[in-house]
């Protein structure tokens, strides 16, 4: 099954948690044990899995994104690189695995902007 999510970013990089939205549609697909694979179809958005971000780290991530991008003309095209655009899952049980404190972060690098994030759960 095939779901596409939409994402309407405010600011210019933001960091946005898409976990409830991903377990929904793995939810959706009925699908008890298999793979969830999660792409974004943007140059200047990416998708990561890693602990939950509290708000006081999110400048250290930007932090980090600027140290390493060797091409300040479009930094927003190398973040995005950097993050990348799909993670792959197992769904176990009717949802993704994730750790405790794991969540689904969308990345936004040129906004705001209209996005979509496609997920596709299979067997």
């Amino acid at each position: 099954m095939l779901k596409k999510i939409h994402v309407r970013t405010t600011r210019r990089e933001e960091a946005r948690d898409i976990t409830d939205e991903v377990q929904r549609a793995v939810a959706e697909a009925g699908v008890r044990e298999g793979f969830v694979i999660i792409y974004v179809p943007h140059d200047a958005a990416a998708v990561s899995i890693h602990r939950t971000l509290a708000e006081a780290n999110a400048p250290k991530l930007d932090w980090i994104l600027d140290a390493v991008n060797p091409d300040r003309e479009s930094p927003e095209y190398t973040k995005a690189a950097f993050v990348a655009p799909t993670e792959v899952g197992v769904v176990e049980e009717g949802r993704m695995v994730l750790g405790d404190d794991q969540r689904v972060y969308f990345y936004e690098f040129s906004g705001p902007a209209e996005r979509s994030v496609y997920v596709y759960v299979g067997a």
